[in-house]
């Protein structure tokens, strides 16, 4: 059999709780979902004659849950449990409306900004929605344990910025969620007719969060501070943070899908696709 053969076999029982041999399924919690295998497998003999079947033995491990290697304090502030943890930002959607007297104003120019460790709060993006692509990475970077990370934004009123809100902000302005978490608007927003557009796909029937086990869904609200006021639904902003153990095959920066520096990948990356994070080896 094909050492190949083995891998590709054993990755496969491996996730569907398969046991191969002798050797007995390592996970079997079916309230973890791991998104990617990734361990050691050993075939012996290495050589098998037609008829006869070697014996398998593999460790897989993956941090199957957000929880695994963060810990969230509400609203948004965040902190790694687990060292060489790669964190990925991406921007779902910016909906800031203003009332105004002959109804409201949209595409209204916002920003998001985030702080690792306490450092100053730096610019991810900033525009409406126009600018907004959920495919490019606005921050992957590999973060050790322990570190912190905190996000804040704004908008544009009358040629002046807002308030600055932040994830620490006691009146929960914005807010890190983990799959299944309800959105804490004080209405349904699911069944409000308001949800937008960006959001729905994010969003269960009942109102809860749909993520990955790795992910949170960040959303903003800056144009109020009435949390029992129908304009306060999170929608200022929302954003999707991935995180991932190492997982580049040794190539450097592979977490956002593509990788200039991985070599034979060709036109930018193993998808073709041209590198958002540019000629970063983000594994040194």
């Amino acid at each position: 059999m094909n050492p190949k053969h083995l891998l590709v076999w054993a990755t496969a029982a491996s996730l569907l709780c398969v046991p191969a041999v002798a050797q007995k399924c390592k996970n079997k919690n079916k309230n973890k979902i791991p998104t990617l295998p990734a361990g050691i497998l050993s075939a012996t003999p290495q050589v098998v004659q037609t008829g006869t079947y070697p014996t398998l033995s593999w460790y897989i491990a993956y941090p199957s849950n957000v929880g695994d290697v963060a810990v969230v304090t509400p609203p948004a502030s965040i902190e790694l449990t687990e060292s060489n943890t790669y964190v990925d930002v991406r921007a779902v959607g910016i909906g800031v409306t203003e009332a105004v007297p002959s109804g409201s104003k949209e595409n209204i120019p916002a920003e998001l900004r985030i702080s690792v460790d306490g450092s100053n709060y730096s610019q991810l993006i900033y525009g409406n929605n126009s600018v907004v692509d959920p495919t490019h990475s606005l921050f992957t970077k590999k973060l050790k344990k322990g570190t912190t990370i905190n996000f804040g934004g704004r908008y544009v009123k009358d040629g002046a910025w807002t308030e600055f809100y932040t994830g620490k902000n006691p009146n929960f302005q914005i807010v890190a969620l983990a799959d299944g978490d309800k959105i804490p608007t004080s209405f349904d927003l699911q069944q409000s007719g308001k949800m937008a557009e960006y959001v729905k796909p994010y969003v269960n029937s009942d109102g809860t969060v749909k993520v990955g086990p790795m992910s949170l869904l960040v959303m903003a609200e800056f144009g109020g501070s009435d949390r029992n006021h129908s304009s306060f639904d999170y929608q200022d902003a929302v954003f999707l943070m991935n995180f991932s153990p190492k997982n580049n095959n040794g190539h450097g920066n592979n977490i956002d899908g593509v990788d200039s520096s991985n070599p034979g990948g060709g036109r930018g990356g193993p998808n073709g696709a041209v590198d958002p994070s540019g000629n970063i080896d983000d594994e040194k």
